[in-house]
């Protein structure tokens, strides 16, 4: 197994975690930049451009778990690509389907703070 292929698999193994990690920050970074722009009481669409804002973000990581979770539960992925060591394989796909599970309650976990409670508050 090469450096590279290494890489590409621990990225995927690992890609709910990144995902989560990704959510967590743009959430965070946008609530303070809002508060600290003061421009947290602006609407889109008759909603809070926060509440608007971070739904959107928790949605686009939702998906990108879920299709983390879905190509480890079909066999697919940089984890498949040889049918060599089944044991192995085997392995990394429980392994990614259980962080990205984790990772979906996580990212849950972290986008309802932010919708329910009102920035700047």
């Amino acid at each position: 197994m090469g450096n590279n292929d290494f890489i590409r698999k621990s990225l995927f193994m690992t890609g709910g975690l990144l995902v989560w990690a990704a959510q967590f920050t743009l959430v965070y970074v946008f609530n303070s930049l809002a508060c600290a722009r003061r421009f947290a009481g602006m609407e889109l669409m008759g909603i809070g451009i926060v509440p608007f804002v971070v739904t959107g973000i928790t949605l686009a990581a939702l998906l990108a778990t879920a299709l983390v979770f879905l190509l480890a539960l079909r066999r697919r992925g940089p984890a498949y690509a040889s049918r060599d060591n089944r044991p192995v394989n085997d392995f990394m796909r429980y392994t990614t389907m259980t962080i990205a599970g984790l990772s979906f309650v996580a990212i849950v976990w972290n986008g309802i703070p932010a919708l329910l409670v009102p920035p700047c508050g």
